[in-house]
């Protein structure tokens, strides 16, 4: 019987850590450029395993896989100068002070004092030479390849990476809407059907009623979780407090 508690309750970890990928996702929903996130249980018996993880007792054997929707969000016009959107495959490449470089979906950039494009991390927006864009003025037109011209002349061009989508899975979500490469995935050219909209952001591609959904389908599995301890508990009792009775 005991045995039976153990394995209820383990049944309730993952759904504990699906409710919690749920709520991520919904806390995002209005997050620029973020991509919704599931999670897939990949084994049918899961519950040792998930109990064993809550116990800090690791396996080598991963019950849970996360993965990463990258789906198109829809396009919001905001008309500022420096927001750009990539309608298709793609990512816009970002450097951090000590010259990482990182990938986001998230398109609003301001101008810092050194006429670079930043993001609100600091991170420098890079053109298709992987240098820093620098603006030299304060009204730039950027096209759909992404050329910026100032004054009717091409300055540079934003750059756009993408990869095979065999290697989306390989991407790793670093957080803040950044997606780290692994060494072992290289760029790709970037499709040429991807556009680049300035004055427009991307949505997340969170459908908040779909995710409500989910959540109350895992609140209802966690709760049958519950009631099985229950049942279980009182049975436990009956067997003390009756069955094991000197009469």
């Amino acid at each position: 019987m005991i045995r039976g508690i153990y394995t209820a309750v383990g049944g309730m970890v993952p759904r504990m850590n699906q409710v919690r990928n749920v709520a991520d996702n919904l806390a995002n929903q209005t997050t620029h450029g973020y991509k919704k996130n599931s999670l897939f249980m990949r084994e049918l018996i899961t519950a040792q395993y998930a109990l064993d993880h809550a116990n800090g007792v690791e396996r080598t054997e991963v019950p849970e896989e996360y993965r990463i929707d990258f789906s198109q969000g829809g396009l919001e016009k905001s008309d500022r100068t420096f927001d750009l959107a990539l309608n298709g495959p793609g990512f816009f490449r970002v450097q951090d002070a000590a010259g990482t470089m990182t990938y986001t979906r998230n398109g609003r950039f301001y101008l810092n004092q050194n006429g670079q494009m930043e993001n609100s991390e600091g991170m420098l927006l890079l053109n298709n030479n992987s240098a820093p864009v620098v603006i030299r003025g304060t009204d730039p037109e950027i096209m759909a390849n992404g050329d910026i011209f100032e004054d009717g002349a091409l300055r540079t061009r934003v750059g756009i990476a993408d990869f095979d989508p065999a290697d989306y899975p390989s991407l790793a979500y670093m957080g803040k809407g950044l997606y780290a490469n692994p060494a072992a995935v290289n760029e790709i050219a970037p499709d040429a059907k991807t556009e680049m909209f300035q004055g427009y952001m991307e949505e997340s591609n969170v459908n908040p009623v779909l995710s409500m959904v989910d959540m109350m389908e895992m609140f209802r599995m966690f709760e049958l979780g519950q009631k099985s301890i229950q049942i279980q508990d009182q049975t436990l009792q009956r067997s003390v407090t009756e069955v094991g009775v000197v009469r």
